[in-house]
């Protein structure tokens, strides 16, 4: 069978809005590719839409029922060893509930078992990011069991600095664990061997190599330390200079000169590096994006200088359309160069939605809320997108998961909150609405208008914690 027409079908079939053909076809085509982990994306994807256009975000005793046979043909499959068929029926039990934590478990166990082990962090990162904040025992024994799987999948894949983020994530949740700390120290000594080359000391001229490179990273850490003047920039790069000097083909002290040049905003010499680089290592993706971000910050610089002139306010409106299409264009490329780059999915998503484009910041906000570093904001902004879209319970379900379980209700939940707030008064459900109001006010009274709702609520009769529309709303 054609495996490139399977995909081509189901494509279009999801576009046309056919989402159980399009999901048909996916699953026929993990049948024939189960390593295929870009297919099994694109097919939960597809049933995700699907689910959420009905107004259905999480797992349901409706999903349990249809798929109850698909879930006993998985238990069997996987107790006989038949570790691609358990897959499969996972699969199938998943496209009428396609959030449910155990069937997606037992799906990362199956692939695992099989030894395909990318695809079971892609389904157990789905786990993750779909749990938010637990905020019960049950929920937090449960979580960091993903965690840990999730930890030792990335070490066994040689993907050390997100295993690290892993074990670190169940230390945040576990103070003191002591399986996780030793894993980290473990995970950190690996990486020091691998990145420090050690790994290679037992190789012909290995020791010679190890040292050498230790020297480098000595270097690159010293010239990176304290620059704080332009005379700091200037200093480093003469040391930079004299270190290519000895090791011309060296892409790290061209890409580090690259960046000095880049704080000076010598736009020429910074791009002579980085293109020398580039030609050394085509291939090198951090050069790549070195040149990506040098363009935006010398469009940056171009913008900041003439909006000064009022004369020139049409230069600068062709400027930031013209700055617009080329983050645009940069950040498509990194995305589909890395797909797995959260940081990388958040930083695309904001562009979207700076540019209106909500439907489509929408996908990157979910995947980038995976990531902990930015999960808050990233709900924050799904949850705006979603209304945006005219999809306020969705939307507000976001705001939900960004708030819960936050300890400091600093500038960025207050604002939360207050968009929770305003978004459950508009939907009449005047109790939950005054209920996040009060959670702003107890920190900042005279943070916006919040006083002036909290009071318009009480005389429209609201009550704490009264999830029902009230007679004017319904009037």
């Amino acid at each position: 069978m054609d495996v490139s027409k399977l995909i081509e079908r189901a494509t279009v079939a999801a576009e046309r809005g056919n989402y159980d053909y399009a999901i048909d076809l996916y699953v026929r085509l993990l049948e024939l590719q189960p390593q295929n982990t870009e297919a099994r994306k694109a097919l939960r994807a597809v049933e995700i839409r699907k689910f959420q256009e009905r107004g259905v975000t999480k797992t349901t005793s409706a999903g349990w029922l249809r798929g109850i046979g698909h879930l006993c043909a998985a238990l069997i499959h996987l107790a006989i060893r038949r570790f691609d068929k358990c897959m499969v029926a996972c699969e199938n039990f998943l496209k009428n509930d396609p959030y449910n934590p155990f069937v997606l478990r037992l799906l990362a166990l199956g692939a695992t078992k099989a030894g395909l082990p990318d695809t079971a962090i892609l389904v157990l990162e789905e786990v993750r990011g779909n749990a938010g904040t637990p905020t019960t025992r049950a929920a937090v024994r449960s979580h960091v069991k993903v965690l840990r799987k999730l930890g030792e999948l990335y070490v066994q894949t040689e993907k050390l600095p997100l295993a690290a983020e892993r074990f670190e994530e169940v230390l945040r949740l576990v103070p003191g664990d002591r399986e996780a700390e030793r894993r980290l120290r473990d995970i950190a000594a690996q990486r020091s061997m691998v990145e420090g080359g050690w790994d290679k000391a037992g190789k012909v001229g290995g020791y010679r190599e190890v040292l050498k490179d230790e020297e480098t990273a000595k270097r690159l850490e010293e010239t990176q330390r304290d620059i704080r003047t332009r005379e700091d920039v200037l200093a480093a790069i003469e040391r930079v200079k004299g270190d290519l000097a000895r090791d011309p083909n060296n892409t790290r002290y061209l890409v580090q000169l690259g960046d000095l040049y880049r704080m000076l905003k010598d736009w020429a010499q910074a791009r002579a590096q980085y293109e020398r680089a580039q030609q050394l290592d085509p291939h090198n993706f951090l050069v790549s994006e070195r040149m990506g971000d040098l363009r935006l910050a010398e469009m940056d610089d171009q913008i900041e200088k003439l909006s000064a002139d009022p004369a020139q306010a049409q230069r600068v409106a062709e400027l930031r359309k013209e700055r617009a299409k080329v983050a645009f264009d940069e950040y498509t490329r990194r995305v589909k160069a890395r797909p797995q780059d959260l940081g990388t999915r958040f930083a695309f998503g904001n562009l979207l939605f700076e540019a209106g484009q909500f439907k489509e910041a929408s996908s990157q906000f979910q995947l980038a809320a995976r990531d902990p570093r930015h999960r808050r904001t990233a709900l924050y902004r799904l949850g705006v997108c979603l209304l945006r879209q005219g999809l306020p319970d969705m939307g507000i379900e976001q705001f939900e998961k960004a708030v819960a379980g936050a300890s400091v209700v600093d500038q960025e939940v207050k604002e939360i909150l207050y968009t929770l707030a305003d978004a459950q008064e508009k939907r009449g459900r005047l109790g939950k609405a005054l209920e996040a109001y009060k959670r702003v006010f107890d920190v900042d009274i005279g943070y916006r208008d919040v006083s002036t709702r909290i009071e318009d609520l009480y005389r429209r009769g609201a009550r704490d914690a009264t999830d029902q529309p009230s007679q004017s709303s319904e009037r």
